[in-house]
């Protein structure tokens, strides 16, 4: 199966309406200036909608070498800098304190560290400096999605090899209360709630959106039964979705964050 969230063409391609879209939007809070770091940076999509005469040096991590080697080709400058690697991982002992930082629809990844994502960037932030945080929220209207995904993943279970106890992407939302809580070193200047119906026409639309969470359910399988197992998966869902008894929605909340004064 074609993850296209590991493939650089299928995540520009899949990336390109709402979570483009929302990146825009995201970085249009404040001007990032000076240093810049960005957390899950992907291919580097970032440095659209950023003015590079503000940037200093931009420092761009993600643990797909893929998507690394897509954003060198694309955004390749003397100030511009990719590594590859899980953030919490990473030392970054070799540069300066950061003056800005992204973290875009990728903390919920993270989940259940991230706060320790959170206090790394802290470290790394100057007093006084911007992080432009986005991750996926709980619904407030479409509470049936993770019914209908928990009840297709229990019927896929009981035909295929597990290796992981069962999880569903709603498991990687925040709610106000959490995401507050793991926010302490940093002030809110903004925030923005995204939560709007998707509506699909064919099904390869429907699995392209939809590969966020297949690939939380792909992991749960022996490898030699996961294709089988996510096609399955996409396609009962599916199924549920023409009959009108599964809804979903792009939920997401865009924060721009100020590091408090120590």
């Amino acid at each position: 199966m074609e993850n296209v969230w590991f493939n650089p063409e299928g995540y520009q391609r899949t990336s390109k309406h709402l979570q483009k879209r929302c990146l825009e939007l995201l970085l249009s809070f404040a001007t990032p200036r000076g240093r810049l770091l960005d957390v899950g940076c992907g291919t580097g999509n970032a440095l659209l909608f950023t003015d590079k005469q503000n940037i200093e040096q931009y420092v761009g991590i993600d643990i797909s070498k893929d998507m690394i080697a897509f954003a060198n080709l694309a955004h390749a400058a003397p100030n511009v800098r990719f590594l590859i690697g899980d953030f919490l991982e990473v030392s970054l002992d070799q540069f300066q304190r950061f003056d800005n930082a992204i973290c875009a629809a990728c903390l919920h990844w993270f989940i259940p560290r991230e706060q320790d994502v959170i206090n790394k960037l802290s470290a790394l932030i100057n007093p006084g400096g911007y992080l432009f945080l986005s991750c996926a929220f709980g619904f407030d209207y479409v509470p049936s999605e993770r019914a209908v995904q928990e009840q297709v993943l229990m019927e896929i279970r009981k035909k295929y090899p597990c290796i992981t106890e069962p999880v569903v992407f709603d498991d990687f939302r925040f709610n106000r209360a959490s995401i507050i809580s793991t926010l302490h070193d940093f002030e809110i200047i903004r925030s923005h709630r995204i939560e709007e119906p998707v509506q699909f026409k064919t099904f390869e639309d429907f699995k392209d959106w939809h590969l966020g969470s297949g690939s939380v359910v792909y992991g749960q399988f022996e490898e030699h039964a996961r294709d089988s197992a996510i096609n399955d998966y996409y396609q009962k869902l599916y199924q549920h979705y023409c009959a009108g008894r599964y809804s979903t929605a792009y939920s997401t909340g865009l924060m721009l964050l100020k590091k408090r004064m120590v």
